[in-house]
């Protein structure tokens, strides 16, 4: 396995059958309705009755189910159908998953490419939903397009002291519109942010010279006197006291190798407009 192979990830909970239905969609550029939900089986994997539910509801509809045991999610793909047309689905599945005591915590929707141009970075966003907010089960979320326009190209700077990452990165980040700039250690890191005062500070935290612990300290006493800038840890330190760590410093997200391209792509995205 190539170095770069090991650096990047297929989202947890994404089943090799589910990845090949992504991959479909978007190669044949056809649209596809999504939908999330936290829920419980009756014993029924597959969930057949679920199915046969649908089937009977829509007979042309075609649907494809994917359920994740152990996270408790089920994902359902919904064939050329656009995102209104989800939600009236997704109201009815709801009704009968309620009526089964089956459903958990809450239901999300969204409509390939309506909702995005990426069916990965969609249901990242999708999950993050379900299990990072109070969704009460008679609620349904919406995953809109983003329409988000820049004043400008945000400025983003990634310190990075391995190669490959830096390539890597720094090709596919510009590709999204992005001003991309370059440090191989904090020092240098320090350096960057005075000359160009980027919007985003990505840095490892295992860093020669000065390391990443010593580049965010600096960067919050930066904040005192001049515009803030958000930061992100990516690394390779796993420990929970490096996350607690991180946070206490005022770091607004934390992300560990290996990681998936398109959660990084999410999250950066997430704190420029946020």
């Amino acid at each position: 396995m190539e170095k770069k192979d090991r650096l990047f990830m297929r989202p947890p909970g994404m089943p090799e059958k589910l990845a090949y239905f992504i991959r479909y969609y978007e190669a044949s550029d056809l649209s596809c309705g999504m939908i999330a939900i936290r829920c419980r089986h009756s014993g029924d994997l597959e969930w057949k009755e679920l199915q046969q539910f649908l089937a009977t509801k829509e007979p042309k509809q075609a649907a494809e189910l994917f359920y994740e045991q152990s996270s408790g999610r089920l994902v359902i793909l919904l064939d050329d159908v656009s995102l209104a047309q989800t939600h009236y689905t997704a109201l009815a599945i709801k009704e009968y998953l309620q009526s089964n005591e089956q459903l958990a915590e809450g239901i999300c929707v969204a409509s390939y490419p309506e909702s995005g141009d990426s069916m990965e970075a969609i249901l990242w966003e999708m999950t993050e939903r379900l299990y990072q907010t109070a969704a009460m089960p008679s609620a349904i979320q919406v995953v809109k397009g983003h329409d988000h326009k820049w004043e400008r190209r945000p400025r983003l700077l990634l310190v990075e002291n391995d190669p490959v990452i830096q390539q890597i990165l720094s090709v596919r980040l510009a590709r999204h519109g992005y001003e991309i700039h370059l440090a191989e250690n904090g020092m240098e890191g320090k350096e960057k942010v005075e000359q160009v005062q980027p919007d985003l500070v990505i840095t490892e935290l295992t860093l020669p010279v000065m390391n990443g612990y010593q580049l965010i300290d600096w960067l919050q006493q930066q904040h005192e006197t001049t515009e803030r800038c958000k930061i992100m840890v990516l690394t390779d330190r796993r420990l929970e006291e490096d996350m607690s760590q991180c946070f206490r410093r005022g770091v607004a997200d934390f992300l560990t190798k290996p990681f998936s391209p398109v959660e990084l792509d999410w999250r950066i995205r997430r704190l420029l407009v946020s």
